[in-house]
């Protein structure tokens, strides 16, 4: 990813998602799309995965391939979003306690994925000059 134009102001936005669901189907699961604007390089995304949207970070989540209506639907792959978005030079967290209240440890999540404690969030929010939430 190329660095922005120190001439230009570079945007802080704060993406905050809750609610996604690792096991949906694609078309269904638009949580992490709105992500994808990341890529402007006057944007500086962090992406925040809190309550049951912590999945989406697990290594390997996915559902099969399934068919709506005799329509093939593609697998949701949560993990390769992440990645991409991480390989993009977004900043990804997942909250400490909404992964403890799952059971997933932290060695689970894909490489990049920072743990952080729910206090950080504060400091987070009054630092951006954007903040969007999905709350699917």
């Amino acid at each position: 990813m190329s660095r922005p134009d120190p001439a230009r102001r570079v945007t802080r936005v704060l993406s905050l998602v809750r609610g996604a669901d690792a096991g949906s189907a694609r078309t269904a699961d638009p949580a992490l799309d709105l992500n994808a604007f990341a890529v402007a390089d006057v944007i500086d995304l962090t992406l925040v995965l809190k309550d049951r949207a912590v999945e989406l970070a697990v290594d390997a989540a996915h559902v099969h391939p399934i068919d709506i209506a005799g329509v093939p639907v593609p697998a949701a792959l949560p993990s390769t979003d992440i990645r991409a978005l991480l390989g993009s030079g977004v900043r990804v967290l997942a909250v400490a306690d909404d992964l403890q209240r799952r059971g997933i440890d932290a060695d689970r999540l894909v490489e990049g994925v920072e743990v952080v404690d729910e206090s950080v969030l504060a400091g987070l929010l009054i630092a951006a000059d954007v903040t969007l939430g999905a709350m699917s």
